[in-house]
């Protein structure tokens, strides 16, 4: 009926469509029944698009031409000829060979037409078309459809090659453009180790920063090997595009059947060398393209290495002055140019160098306790001996302070070499760190040499003070000792004096004293006897109340009250005679005392003019 009728139709019409064809599978054909059967299975793979229209009918009496031959064309294929299989299938003939010895059908038993739609004439054998100037038109009709497929594949590939090219340029430029950021992030890398970070950073960052590089190196090559597959992939997509336009116009050219199978053939050979030739050109330049990009970064990294070697050396550098700038402020700062220690030995040499003369301050002056009769020769001797003990104690004592204190200079000297043998260890260990050559012995010695004549001329300079010092604190003691045996030795002679005088003092003082106690006791025993007497005088008179006898004994007692008097004084003259004579002996001795010292010592009591 008419659903039939409609189903054939437009089965008819997507018979030679090409739109969508580079999805397309290319129906090939083949001889004999085997072959027809293997193109049929292979016809029922065709997809969708492969059934759109491509021509619009535009003029029936073509249309009821290319009918006509489709019915021709088919009858053949139902005695078994292959040309024209894919639309025997789609007309009808699901099983082939299956009309052979038949009747010819009619026409819309296989097209899908009738003769009152699509002919002038009614019949259903068609006899008008065998009417002149058909083949003529059926020729002009295959050489239009021939021509526009030409120019609808040649229109094809064109379009394949330019909505491919903006594709290689997105790749090309996605590809320039990571590079180039790239670039920047390993600039920003490499200022980590610019002068003025190489002091923050250690070894184990230094090798950081090649790590990240040789990652950044990595996804570079990663960027290029990628680029080289969507290159790769864009030219084999191209290939197969324009491989399927080809394949699917050598099948539409030949179902046509315009120009024989070899002309056809030639052609596509031509448009297939043409489009290798494309593909070759663009796989040359995308190898060349490789092959400077993977130069390129043969020369980045080659750079990028020898500017980290250069890095490192001067991070090695770096580490050489800061471990001499170390050793140099070390031997700089107060601890090695005026060490604690040494103050605190100096300090304590000036406090018992104080001590000891306010020790011997306090013995001079105990002289002035050393008077008689307390000065003799025993306490002469005894002071002497404790004079001789404390030199002989402070000079012990300059030995001991001053050679801690040389000790202490060597120590210092040791401790300072230390330091520099330090840096000559660092200085190996940064070479073997930074794998940079090892110096050697004449440039480490070279590296300390300015250390090692500040160290020894300090050392010399140390031990000089020192001796300056023990040579000062000897001149000293001999200064005080000389002065100390000098005392000694008057203070003996004074106290061997002063004993024999202080005898001689002694006796005249007994002797005074032993005159003075005979004088006092005489005058005593005579002052009773005088008073005695007086006293009975006096008591006569009170008694006796005669005038006479107070007359005659009044005499009496004045004249024993003269007697008393006269013993008073008599005592008095007496005890004032003893006393001069003692102090005039005294005196006289004293002065021979004076006389003698200063004769000892060498002064004299005439007064020193004026200068």
């Amino acid at each position: 009926g008419g659903g039939q009728r409609g189903l054939k139709m437009a089965d008819f019409n997507a018979t030679s469509g090409l739109a969508g064809s580079l999805a397309t599978k290319p129906v090939k054909f083949g001889a004999g029944e085997k072959a027809a059967e293997e193109v049929a299975e292979k016809a029922k793979y065709r997809t969708d698009m492969s059934n759109a229209t491509w021509v619009p009918r535009l003029e029936r009496e073509e249309a009821e031409a290319d009918v006509r031959f489709l019915t021709k064309t088919a009858w053949h294929i139902g005695h078994g000829y292959t040309v024209g299989v894919g639309i025997a299938e789609q007309h009808g003939f699901a099983t082939l060979s299956t009309n052979k010895g038949k009747n010819p059908p009619r026409i819309y038993e296989y097209a899908g037409l009738t003769v009152k739609q699509y002919t002038k004439s009614s019949g259903p054998y068609m006899k008008d078309q065998q009417q002149e100037g058909r083949i003529e038109d059926m020729q002009k009709s295959r050489k239009a459809r021939h021509d526009a497929h030409v120019e609808e594949c040649e229109g094809k590939v064109r379009l394949i090659n330019e909505s491919l090219e903006p594709m290689v340029v997105e790749v090309i430029r996605s590809l320039r453009q990571r590079l180039t950021e790239n670039e920047g992030q390993i600039e920003q890398l490499f200022l980590q180790l610019a002068d003025e970070f190489l002091t923050r950073i250690d070894m184990a960052q230094l090798q950081g920063v090649w790590s990240d590089y040789q990652e950044y190196s990595k996804l570079r090559e990663s960027w290029i090997s990628e680029f080289d597959e969507q290159t790769d992939q864009l030219e084999v997509q191209r290939a197969a595009l324009v491989q399927n336009e080809l394949k699917t116009l050598g099948a539409v050219l030949l179902d046509i059947a315009h120009e024989l199978p070899g002309p056809i053939e030639r052609y596509l050979e031509d448009e297939a060398l043409k489009q290798n030739i494309l593909l070759l050109n663009n796989r040359r330049a995308y190898a060349d393209m490789l092959s400077r990009l993977r130069k390129r970064e043969i020369e980045l990294d080659l750079k990028a290495r020898i500017r980290w070697e250069e890095r490192k050396h001067a991070w090695y550098l770096t580490l050489h002055e800061r471990a001499v700038a170390k050793c140099r402020a070390t031997l700089n700062s107060a601890e090695y140019t005026n060490p604690k220690k040494r103050d605190t030995l100096y300090g304590a040499l000036r406090s018992q160098q104080t001590i000891l003369y306010e020790r011997r301050v306090n013995m001079w002056s105990d002289l002035q306790s050393l008077t008689p009769p307390s000065l003799t020769v025993d306490k002469a001797k005894q002071w002497g001996a404790g004079l001789h003990e404390l030199d002989g104690e402070q000079e012990l004592e300059h030995k001991q302070r001053c050679g801690a204190i040389r000790k202490f200079e060597m120590e210092h000297y040791d401790n300072s070499r230390l330091i520099i043998e330090r840096m000559k260890k660092e200085l190996k260990g940064y070479a073997e760190m930074t794998d940079a050559e090892m110096p050697t012995e004449e440039e480490l010695k070279a590296a300390g040499e300015e250390f090692e004549v500040v160290v020894l001329e300090r050392r010399d300079k140390g031990l000089e003070a020192v001796e300056q010092v023990s040579h000062t604190l000897a001149k000293q003691l001999v200064y005080l000792r000389v002065p100390g045996e000098r005392l000694e030795k008057l203070i003996l002679q004074v106290a061997t004096i002063v004993e024999d005088y202080h005898e001689r003092v002694t006796s005249a003082r007994e002797s005074h004293l032993r005159g003075m106690a005979d004088g006092r006791r005489l005058n005593t025993d005579q002052d009773m006897k005088l008073e005695d007497e007086f006293e009975y005088l006096l008591t006569c008179m009170r008694q006796d109340g005669n005038v006479d006898s107070l007359q005659a004994n009044l005499p009496l007692a004045l004249s024993a009250l003269d007697a008393v008097k006269s013993e008073y004084r008599r005592f008095y003259e007496e005890a004032m005679g003893l006393t001069r004579d003692y102090t005039s002996t005294v005196n006289s001795l004293l002065q021979t005392i004076d006389d003698d010292i200063e004769h000892m010592v060498g002064l004299s009591k005439e007064p020193v003019p004026p200068p």
